[in-house]
């Protein structure tokens, strides 16, 4: 190649849309049925069916993407709360949830972690519990292995850390 000559890109040949994985080998890595964001309180799966059988509004509003909705205010545990109400009045909307691998002193560790979607995790952590929901949509950025453990693809899982 000569000073001057270009490169053409080369596009991938499918843009990625994310993968399938099941509610079920989530909640082996994330297994809490409790959240917390901005020291508003701890929310429970109780305390979302309770919230929903008590008519609390649901909240549309998107929350805490860094870049595209970043948080400029803190908001209250009800709206915290409406805000999961919205997603699982809408499941269609639980997409897109961000997953990569724990890292720590430069090693890929077997552990998922939620980067952004805690609210349409929640939700459909409700959801599965009441046996209505059992895979999500997710973007996922960590490792194939864990990935393809996620989907059910996979039985055993390496626990190694690479």
């Amino acid at each position: 190649m000569k000073e001057g000559d270009t490169v053409d890109f080369e596009p991938l040949e499918e843009e990625y849309k994310g993968d399938i994985i099941r509610i079920d080998k989530l909640t082996e890595f994330l297994p809490t049925e409790h959240w917390e964001w901005d020291d508003t309180g701890v929310i429970t799966l109780d305390d979302i069916s309770f919230a929903l059988h008590d008519g609390l509004a649901e909240i549309p509003d998107p929350y805490g993407d860094t870049w595209n909705h970043p948080v400029l205010e803190e908001r209250s545990r009800d709206w915290h709360i409406g805000r999961i109400l919205y997603f699982i009045k809408h499941p269609n909307e639980i997409r897109d949830i961000e997953i990569d691998n724990e890292c720590n002193n430069g090693y890929i560790l077997p552990q998922p972690v939620i980067v952004d979607g805690w609210h349409r995790y929640a939700a459909a952590r409700w959801l599965y519990d009441q046996e209505k929901l059992f895979e999500i949509h997710c973007k996922y950025g960590g490792r194939m292995d864990i990935l393809e453990y996620l989907q059910g693809n996979n039985e055993s899982l390496l626990r190694e850390v690479i």
